[in-house]
């Protein structure tokens, strides 16, 4: 049984002529007599479509485009009007599962997805594929017979669908943006994708006049085209969700929220606070903005640009367009929190269902549609209060709104029909005079009391409800409008036992494969197969279920034939299909689950699956390739390192064709791995920077090769040819382990070194050649230098030297000592001269908080500006030379050095009692912070008092303050009180040493790469011994000296290695990279001392008799380590 009510003037209530004459009240419906059931109803202004359960269709009322689908004689013109409901004849041979009308059109969805159209189609919302006054007859809509729709649904002159692969197609008149295809996109006659809303799992599609909706199976909702009467819910109303926001980042500017919300101001500052952007975000004509440049007085008034007017609307979450119409879809802010289930269209407003039952609407009210009993209408989308009680069915008319509430079984109307003014009391149409009248008059609360309602259908005019039948009570308890619309495909427990159930060659088994097609080909129904609760997207904007993904995947590819199907509809379909300019995050949500899915990792399949999702990453636009960093921060470290280990292996995979011009395919997999880098960076390093390394490279004729070909692009580099560059490791330094840090910084020196020597030689020979007496430039860095005044001999020779001969091989002889073949002895054996009396406090250059602390540069030098710029280059001079010297810095230089703000950490290194006290000042938690510890913004440091901010002895410090306190007195001893210096020691330093290159490394790396460590494992330093002649483990004498070293003291052990190596540092790598070689010498005898070979790390060791021989000539050697030669 069915009941309608409304005032059907044109037949459009089915209830035959004598109904037709005035508004008729709540009755049952057309047919009722004899049984007919109704299961869907679809109303346009003045036809009506009725759906049986036995899939044949009925039509009534208005004919005159044919919107009746009426199939008539040769010669008959069409009936004007039908008062009773008449089957369909051109639809018998279909079973029809879903009906929709417009305005003046009708469609119709069979059970195979086929869709058919018939009625008006002047603006091709027919879909035929032409402009065609009308339709007659139902047609099939070519358009989309590849294709398996499940939900229509028709505005007045539009109509759009969903398909079961999630795809959305729109189609007819354009005029407000309706079908969503951008703004370029005129009326359309045969159905067009909507690529907007590409990738995104939906629930429904619904439309009204001249706006369309979309809503998402995680509750949201994307609105487009007419707005006129904020019937998208897109407007300035939605910036309340931002009232607690005071910064948020919008394209590369800062944006701060002003106080006058009230006003729609918004203040955009670029990062240097250089500009200013006073935005003016006006409901009518958009947005404005007026631009100020810091210190000046003029502003420049101009129009936002069209891509950042769509970045501020997509992070206010308003429509930034002149809001009388969109042309795109765009979520809406206010209900992305609600739990929207359905959605109703009228013609100038919306009401949406949440899961709670309530009812939110928004739009034009001027019939009273929206249900807010107000004289004031509040903007954006607002609940209807007064409704008692859960709502179970929402139906929106033209002009009103229908609820329906299973617990009272009340059915409750508002609004009125529309309002026409008929002049002089005549009419042109017929029935006209009855369409002043108010609907929701023809139906009280409980008129349906008692009766199952199924469904409610609202039109313009009329109403319809559809109810349960006696056997359906029970199965449909509880049912909601959303629960009878068709879904998208997806995963669920029953197709995937299925599927593993399935035997091959049944019909069964094909059934399953075309299922994988469909799922596995859409990357809407593969993210709607692991959706998280809409609860869960708060907190997080990864919307999908990752680990059940891939504990489904693991389970489903343990088949071979489900794999070979999945591999083959993700090499032809999905990464293909990938939503690449999505600005909506559900869409980009397929990205997170690709590296979940176990085929992904087979070794087949990393250049077909891998390499092509790296293609289409970097294909992304901006905003998108934005919102997926976003998600990638959001992953936890698990799963963020499953992406990563994905890309490396691919990346790895490629190393063997390094040298071959098909190496280039790896620039795009190291490109995502650098985002995946910055999303890391951004989540405050929730993986490891080793996560990233690619162990592979190192040891390998690539790293020198990647250097040479590094320096060569930057010499050349032309962004028109980047296609043709081949992969550079060197530009993506993150992938770099230390030890390849170290080889490619080696390597770098190394080559610019021996490249001055080559060119030396080459214009030697051409000189000879052109026998010409000119000599070359000498190819090395000779430094001579007095060892009795060393340090001021050293600036004074420094000080005359070109810029280019500091990055020349530096060879250093000591006046009035013997020249020979240095190889590295004397050059080491000189930094740790020069070093050990420059950062002596006696020399005055630095100070020690205390013995035991590093050194800093003082806030007043008591030597001249020039020694710091000098000691710069002599650092930098030992690190270009490979050269271990300990200079006694702390972490924070190297920090500042590579860009990187030093912390109240670093502070403590540098003075333990000043970092432990503002760490008690920060942790210090109760109210009388003030009374108790007494500090105030003028601190004591490096014997000076200092005011931190202007009178900052007279502001004291407290738990409001204390952090920018702390703050302020870090950046104080770390910057401020030393600018000056520390720029001079940073300009000698960069004089020598290739800033790019350093920033390889990480401030630790460098430090160590610098001056070493103490990380002493003398055993491995036993354990890597290298003996020569008679020598061996066994030998007495080498027993006896190891026994001897291990009972030495630290302080000796230290003086040994100096006594070998040049220094009592170990080198970055590790106790690994010093291997002492033991040498005997016949013809000492045991009354010798030891004696080193510091370059090679030799010991010349005499056999001695007993072990306190040995300890006795032992101790000798370390006591008189200084001088190069140890003899």
């Amino acid at each position: 049984m069915a009941y309608c009510w409304g005032a059907g003037a044109c037949g459009q209530l089915g209830l035959g002529a004598a109904a037709a004459r005035g508004p008729v009240r709540c009755r049952p419906g057309p047919e009722a007599g004899g049984g007919w059931t109704l299961l869907e109803a679809a109303c346009g202004e003045r036809h009506t479509l009725l759906l049986r359960p036995d899939g044949t269709v009925c039509s009534c009322g208005a004919n005159s485009r044919g919107q009746l689908g009426r199939k008539l004689r040769p010669g008959q013109r069409p009936p004007p009007h039908s008062y009773t409901p008449e089957q369909i004849q051109a639809l018998e041979a279909q079973i029809i599962v879903h009906v929709s009308c417009g305005k003046e059109h009708s469609l119709a969805v069979c059970n195979r997805g086929k869709v058919f159209s018939w009625g008006a189609g002047s603006e091709g919302q027919l879909g035929t594929g032409e402009f065609k006054e009308q339709s007659l007859i139902p047609k099939k809509i070519d358009g989309l017979s590849a294709l398996r729709i499940i939900q229509v649904t028709c505005g007045h002159y539009h109509s759009v669908a969903l398909a079961q692969d999630g795809r959305v197609f729109s189609w007819g008149q354009n005029t407000h943006g309706q079908l969503g295809l951008g703004k370029e996109s005129t009326s359309q006659p045969s159905p067009q994708h909507v690529t907007s809303l590409s990738g995104i799992p939906l629930a429904q599609v619904a439309a009204g006049g001249g706006h369309t909706f979309a809503l998402s199976l995680s509750g949201v909702v994307y609105g487009w085209g007419r707005n006129n009467a904020r019937q998208l819910g897109l407007n300035h109303a939605n910036t309340r969700d931002y009232k607690d926001k005071n910064y948020s980042q919008v394209d590369g500017f800062q944006m701060q929220l002003q106080h006058g919300l009230e006003q729609k101001l918004f203040c955009f500052c670029s990062p240097d606070k250089a500009l200013t952007f006073l935005v003016l975000v006006d409901a009518v004509v958009g947005v404005y903005v007026n631009m100020r440049s810091q210190g000046q007085g003029n502003t420049i008034h101009q129009m936002l640009s069209s891509e950042r007017k769509e970045a501020i609307s997509h992070a206010l979450g308003i429509c930034a367009s002149p809001t009388e119409q969109v042309f795109k879809p765009y979520a809406v802010a206010a209900l992305k929190t609600i739990g929207v289930v359905y959605i109703s269209c009228g013609d100038e407003h919306t009401a949406v269902l949440t899961q709670d039952g309530s009812v939110f609407t928004f739009g034009d009210d001027s019939a009273g549609q929206l249900g807010h009993r107000s004289s004031t209408q509040m903007p954006g989308p607002q609940k209807v209060e007064w409704i008692d009680g859960p709502v179970s069915h929402l139906a929106c008319g033209s002009y009103h709104t229908l609820v329906y509430m299973s617990a009272s079984g009340q059915v409750i109307s508002f609004g009125r029909g529309p309002q026409r003014h008929i002049e002089n009391g005549t009419t042109s149409n017929p029935g006209e005079q009855t369409q002043n009248f108010d609907i929701s008059s023809l139906v009280s609360a409980n008129d349906l009391s008692g009766v199952q309602v199924k469904m409610i259908f609202a039109g313009t005019y009329v109403n319809f409800v559809s109810t349960l039948q006696s056997q359906d009570l029970e199965q449909a308890r509880g049912i909601s409008p959303a629960d009878t619309l068709q879904k998208i495909s997806r995963l669920d427990r029953t197709v995937i036992d299925k599927w593993m159930a399935v035997t091959a060659g049944t019909d069964e088994f094909q059934e399953a494969k075309r299922e994988i097609a469909m799922i596995f080909s859409s990357p809407a129904c593969l993210s709607a197969s692991f959706l998280k609760p809409s609860s869960a997207l708060e907190a997080n904007c990864v919307g999908v279920d990752l680990q059940k993904a891939r504990d489904v995947f693991d389970e489903l590819t343990k088949k071979e034939w489900i794999v070979n199907q999945i591999n083959y509809y993700l090499w032809a379909d999905l990464i293909p299909d990938l939503p690449l300019r999505s600005p909506h995050h559900e869409a980009l949500s397929i990205f997170l689950l690709l590296p979940v899915c176990s085929v992904m990792y087979k070794e087949q399949n990393l250049e077909p699956f891998v390499m092509r999702l790296a293609q289409a990453i970097n294909s992304m636009s901006d905003r998108s390739s934005n919102i997926l960093e976003e998600c990638w921060s959001s992953l936890s470290a698990s799963f963020l390192d499953n992406v990563v280990q994905m890309f490396k292996k691919a990346v790895v995979s490629q190393l063997p064709y390094y040298a071959f011009p098909r190496c280039r395919d790896t620039k795009p997999l190291l490109e995502v791995l650098e985002k995946l880098y910055k999303a890391n960076r951004k989540a405050n390093y929730t993986l490891q920077l080793s996560n990233f390394y690619i162990n592979e490279i190192s040891g390998t004729f690539i790293l020198p090769n990647d250097v040479g070909r590094w320096r060569s692009w930057q010499a050349t580099a032309n962004p028109c040819h980047e296609d043709d560059v081949p992969i550079i490791f060197c530009r993506f330094p993150f992938i770099f382990n230390l030890v390849s840090k170290i080889h490619v910084f080696y390597f770098d020196s190394f080559f610019m070194q021996e490249g001055a020597k080559v060119e030396a030689q080459f214009i030697l020979r051409q000189n000879e050649l052109l026998r010409k007496s000119e000599l070359p430039e000498l190819p090395v860095f000779p430094l001579l230098v007095k060892r009795s005044n060393l340090v001021e001999d050293t600036l004074r020779k420094l000080s005359l030297v070109e810029d280019s001969v500091l990055k020349k091989q530096l060879l250093v002889q000591f006046e009035g000592e013997l020249m020979g073949l240095d190889a590295g002895g004397v050059t080491l054996e000189f930094f740790l001269y020069v070093f050990e009396e420059m950062v002596n406090p006696q020399y005055g250059m630095f100070v020690y908080c205390d013995p035991a602390s590093p050194m800093w540069f003082p806030t007043s030098p008591s030597v001249e500006k020039k020694k710091y710029f000098l000691f710069g280059i002599l650092c930098g001079l030992s690190l270009f030379n490979r050269i271990i010297a300990f200079i006694p810095f702390p972490l924070a230089i190297f920090k500042k050095l590579l860009d990187k703000k030093p912390s109240l950490e670093d502070l403590k290194e540098l003075s333990p009692v000043v970092g432990k006290s503002l760490q008690a000042v920060l942790d210090y938690e109760h109210d009388d912070i003030e009374e108790n510890l007494q500090i105030h913004y003028c601190v004591s440091w490096d014997n000076k008092e200092v005011d931190l901010i202007p009178d900052g002895s007279s502001v004291a410090v407290n738990n409001k303050n204390k952090k920018d306190f702390v703050n302020r007195y870090v950046d104080y001893v770390f910057n401020k009180s030393v600018e000056v210096v520390y720029e001079e020691f940073k300009r000698g330093f960069y004089k020598v040493l290739d800033r790019e290159i350093l920033r390889f490394f990480q401030p630790q790396e460098l430090m160590e790469v610098a001056i070493g460590n103490a990380n002493y494992d003398w055993n491995k330093f036993e354990k890597n011994a290298v003996y020569w002649g008679m020598y061996s483990p066994s030998h007495p004498t080498i027993k006896m000296f190891w026994k001897v070293f291990h009972e030495l003291t630290l302080a000796e052990k230290k003086g040994f290695l100096l006594f070998l190596t040049g220094s009592d540092r170990i080198p970055v790598m590790g106790m690994d990279c010093i291997k002492i070689k033991f040498n005997p010498h016949v013809t000492m005898s045991e009354d010798h001392i030891p004696e080193a070979q510091t370059c090679f790390h030799i010991l010349i060791l005499p056999q001695y008799s007993t072990i306190e021989k040995l300890r006795e000539k032992l101790l000798l050697a370390i006591s008189n380590n200084r001088g190069f030669g140890k003899n």
